[in-house]
């Protein structure tokens, strides 16, 4: 018991570590509530900050974080990388970096797969995951870009 319980200091590192995880917990749980509650798009609007935390977090311990209580076996922290992109997504936003968030299918073996995921700042969150899936939803959407338009001949 002393054991786990040192291991899991390490892991918290300091009160403001316990303070992000217990953070991280309550957010979880939100989030799944709300995903039966509000549309998606409205849950995505509310996840998303209006302004930027002055705290900055590593990003593997945000991740980190998330896993941990996402491995658990209760019904709110069951795995899910629906609710592991909606949580980072608001972490990743509310620091200042760059998070887009997406959903896409795929057909594989007959059966239809989903899957959502974060692009930071254009990039994969992580750098082994699979995004071979056509993406049907994203937000923030796309900026509208004009068409070039043709030089008219006078």
């Amino acid at each position: 018991m002393l054991k786990r319980l040192k291991n899991f200091a390490g892991f918290i590192e300091n009160i403001n570590g316990l303070w992000l995880f217990i953070r991280i917990g309550v957010w979880i749980a939100l989030v799944s509530i709300m995903l039966y509650l509000v549309p998606l798009p409205r849950l995505l609007k509310f996840l998303t900050p209006g302004k930027n935390s002055r705290r900055k977090w590593e990003r593997e311990k945000l991740v980190n974080f998330v896993s941990f209580w996402l491995g658990r076996d209760m019904s709110f922290y069951s795995r899910s990388c629906l609710r592991r992109s909606l949580v980072l997504y608001r972490y990743f936003n509310l620091q200042g970096e760059n998070a887009v968030f997406f959903i896409g299918v795929k057909r594989e073996a007959g059966e239809l797969k989903a899957h959502s995921w974060l692009m930071l700042n254009g990039e994969k969150l992580f750098p082994d995951e699979d995004l071979s899936y056509k993406i049907i939803y994203r937000y923030p959407e796309e900026e509208a870009r004009p068409e070039p338009s043709e030089p008219c001949a006078d």
